[in-house]
């Protein structure tokens, strides 16, 4: 056989065991598992949802799989579906809306790390030995939603923020916060409830925190920031960022907690521009730096 084809199979059997053994390695590995119901799937997105589950999976070099119930599935079956993607799972994610199907599932499996997703609901469940509890962490995000709105507001306009009242003084002193970043901020207002908002001519930006989505139907051109899981090509044109807190987007965090052994903890969540467009691209940079 001539020499250089010998060469050339030799380093392709290299580069091939190359390749494979990460490979192997990634799919003996114990999956991490997030429970959700059919209905949210929908809302975030299959493509969206693949990829984001493709590239934390690498981040994390451990395989993600989803476990999707019905809307109505009960809580006592939930756990065996849980159990049929896989019998030993690195970890499982429950949304706090699932929290008593977590806890069968925890009792059935004592030895599995079951992770309970908060969210911004502050439920104060009583945490029992193996179960992680993360919250969503209201101040990062509204700080960097403050900055956001600055990036496009006017000086001599105003902000509007719908946001909802059981997190009201924590999220109204983080976004100021981000608004002090400007010499001259612009004036903001705030809103738990859309029936109080009135009319205003002179809005810059416009945030929606779990409330206020009526605004949406204004059909107006005022930027919008909102916080929500649902596919950006859902949502209308003039909405300029979204901020979702919802499990693809906070596994990689999560996954890293679980490993340094912390029971609770604030998970940031996922901040994406839609559009730069008439924005402070520096305020922009500075967001993706935090």
């Amino acid at each position: 056989m001539n020499i250089k084809i010998k060469k050339w199979m030799i380093i392709s059997i290299i580069g091939l065991i190359i390749v494979l053994i990460p490979l192997i390695i990634f799919n003996t590995k114990a999956p991490v598992l997030i429970v959700a119901e059919e209905s949210f799937l929908f809302l975030y997105g299959e493509e969206r949802f693949r990829r984001q589950v493709f590239f934390s999976s690498i981040s994390i070099f451990r395989p993600i799989k989803n476990v999707i119930i019905a809307n109505d599935a009960g809580d006592d079956l939930i756990p065996f579906a849980v159990e049929e993607i896989s019998r030993n799972p690195y970890c499982v994610f429950f949304p706090s809306r699932l929290a008593r199907s977590a806890d069968i599932y925890l009792q059935r499996n004592p030895d599995t790390h079951v992770v309970i997703l908060e969210g911004r609901q502050n439920l104060n469940f009583d945490i029992k030995t193996g179960y992680f509890l993360y919250q969503t962490d209201i101040e990062a995000d509204f700080y960097r939603a403050g900055l956001a709105a600055t990036a496009f507001s006017s000086e001599d306009k105003i902000i509007a923020l719908f946001l909802e009242l059981h997190i009201q003084e924590k999220a109204k002193e983080a976004f100021l916060r981000g608004l002090s970043e400007l010499e001259y901020p612009p004036e903001v207002l705030f809103y738990t409830s859309f029936s109080d908002y009135p009319v205003i001519s002179d809005l810059s930006c416009v945030v929606i925190a779990g409330i206020g989505i009526e605004y949406l139907d204004e059909k107006s051109d005022v930027p919008v920031i909102l916080f929500t899981w649902l596919d950006p090509k859902f949502i209308p044109f003039n909405i300029v960022a979204v901020i979702d807190d919802s499990p693809w987007a906070q596994v990689v965090q999560a996954v890293n907690m679980v490993k340094a052994g912390e029971s609770s903890g604030l998970i940031k969540s996922k901040f994406t521009i839609l559009n730069r467009n008439n924005a402070n691209k520096a305020i922009l940079r500075k967001i993706n730096r935090i």
